[in-house]
């Protein structure tokens, strides 16, 4: 085994997903694309841009300009309180219902347990497993409709109470909802229509084996696609600390791989492919019937 540093330097960007291998040094304003990995520290200079596995430099991408430094790069004290508070809710919050919960049931328990009554253990265990499963999504649920209400395109930058708040219900959506009651519907029928009540339009007959959506409201798909293991819509990214949110259209019967990610502003039309590990980039169009692989996607045939 060996182990080298790794150095990220000031306002550098990694996108999910990526690979930094050990002794990589990132200069500068440099952004390793989504899926991407980073080459050789020789090939890379300040405020170089890289897509793709290998990677790919690209001359030049679209930059966000015209918000100020004070809710990009250099926000007040205010605004760090404030992230501050939000950031804590969301650590704390899912281990303080776990212990509530857990500490209220074992309480109730032990007489029940102390007079060798098991089988109303056991029942009272399966029950509260359901409901606090069930209450975990409702909870996620209410509060993205009383905060939110729906995600739509935007541009929003980094330090500013939207992107604390959406962070926060993403957070909350990954932390609790996911582990204690949507991993088990996946691949279930169940699914789309739970992804449905958070604001997806899904269409019937859709099998899904992933539950990494965020902006709910920007996702479509068609009816009988195939949406395999840890498939991502992402329907947001952040560039030059700014969350740019806009939708991803995916149409009837297509196919995405395991771990393959359509950006925003991207459409996959009906009947594609998409292979394992295929990331589309945002705006793009896929065209009906085709089959696309690769990062970025390139076509392999029609």
């Amino acid at each position: 085994m060996s182990m080298h540093p790794t150095v990220i330097s000031r306002r550098s960007f990694v996108g999910n997903g990526a690979y930094v291998p050990d002794g990589t040094i990132l200069p500068e304003n440099v952004l390793i694309g989504v899926h991407s990995s980073a080459p050789d520290n020789e090939q890379m200079r300040e405020g170089d841009t890289w897509l793709g596995s290998p990677a790919i430099h690209l001359p030049a991408r679209e930059e966000t300009k015209g918000f100020p430094e004070n809710l990009t790069f250099r926000p007040s004290l205010i605004r760090r309180l404030g992230r501050g508070l939000i950031e804590a809710f969301r650590i704390i919050a899912p281990h303080a219902m776990v212990i509530a919960v857990g500490y209220t049931i074992v309480l109730d328990l032990m007489p029940l347990a102390g007079d060798d009554r098991w089988s109303e253990v056991v029942y009272y265990l399966v029950v509260a497993g359901l409901l606090y499963g069930v209450g975990s999504f409702a909870f996620v649920l209410v509060l993205k409709w009383i905060l939110i209400f729906r995600y739509k395109k935007s541009s929003v930058p980094m330090w500013t109470p939207f992107v604390w708040i959406s962070e926060g219900i993403t957070n909350l959506y990954e932390g609790i909802a996911v582990p204690n009651f949507m991993r088990y519907l996946r691949g279930t029928p169940w699914l789309p229509l739970v992804f449905n009540l958070l604001g997806c339009k899904i269409g019937r007959g859709v099998y899904m084996d992933t539950t990494d959506i965020t902006e709910f409201d920007c996702v479509s798909i068609g009816e009988y696609s195939e949406i395999n293991a840890l498939a991502c819509p992402q329907t947001h990214l952040f560039e030059d600390r700014i969350m740019k949110i806009d939708h991803v259209s995916i149409g009837e019967r297509v196919y995405m791989g395991p771990r393959s990610s359509v950006l925003y502003s991207a459409v996959v039309a009906d009947g594609a492919s998409l292979g394992a590990l295929t990331l589309v980039m945002k705006g793009e169009y896929i065209p009906a019937n085709s089959s696309w692989r690769g990062c970025p996607a390139a076509m392999t045939g029609a």
